[in-house]
C-alpha cells in the first residue's frame, strides 16, 4: 500500500493526501493558515500508523533580486517537517522545486485528469508536486497506469490514514 503526504509549506498551506490501492490512486487535498503547532499536530494526525513518503516544495531564494519583505514562514514549515519526517516510522522526505510540480500538471490537465477543485490554490500545488513525484520521480517505481479518483479527505484518511 502506497501513501503519501505532500506538502505546499506557506502561510496557507497546502496539502494532498493519497493512496494507491489496487488500481486506483486516490487523492484529496485542502489547504489551511497552521502555525508550527498546529502544522505538527496535523503531521501527527497523518502519522497514525502507517509509513509513508512525504513529498514538499522547497523554497528557492532568487539572489540578486531585491526582496524586500521576503516572507520566511515556508522554510519554518520545511523545518517543522524536516525534523518530523526525521522519525524511523516515515520514508525520506522528497524535496522538489516549485517549477516541477507546476510544469507539467497545470489546471487543463488537472481538469482533463478530474482531479481540479475550485478554489484550493494552495491545495492544487500540493496536488502537482505529488503527481509529479508519482509519475516521474521515485513514486515512478509504484505507478502500474492506475486510475486517479479526487476523493474526500475524511474518507482517505478513514480508509488508508
Amino acid at each position: 500500500m502506497l501513501r503519501v503526504l505532500s506538502i505546499d509549506p506557506g502561510r496557507t498551506t497546502g496539502y494532498a493526501l493519497s493512496a494507491l490501492d489496487k488500481e486506483t490512486f486516490y487523492i484529496a487535498y485542502g489547504q489551511a493558515d497552521l502555525d508550527h503547532n498546529t502544522f505538527w499536530g496535523f503531521l501527527k494526525k497523518t502519522n497514525t500508523h502507517q509509513v509513508i513518503h512525504t513529498v514538499c516544495e522547497d523554497f528557492e531564494y532568487r539572489k540578486g533580486k531585491q526582496q524586500e519583505g521576503l516572507d520566511l514562514y515556508p522554510v519554518e514549515l520545511i523545518g517543522v517537517l524536516r525534523l518530523f519526517c526525521s522519525n524511523d516510522r516515515w520514508y525520506p522526505l522528497w524535496m522538489q522545486k516549485a517549477a516541477q510540480g507546476k510544469g507539467y500538471y497545470d489546471d487543463t490537465k488537472l481538469r482533463g485528469m478530474k482531479l481540479y477543485h475550485k478554489g484550493l490554490e494552495h491545495g492544487r500545488d500540493a496536488a502537482r508536486h505529488l503527481l509529479h513525484w508519482f509519475n516521474f520521480g521515485y513514486g515512478y517505481q509504484f505507478n502500474d497506469d492506475p486510475s486517479y479518483e479526487l476523493v474526500e479527505e475524511e474518507w482517505l484518511r478513514a480508509k488508508y490514514f
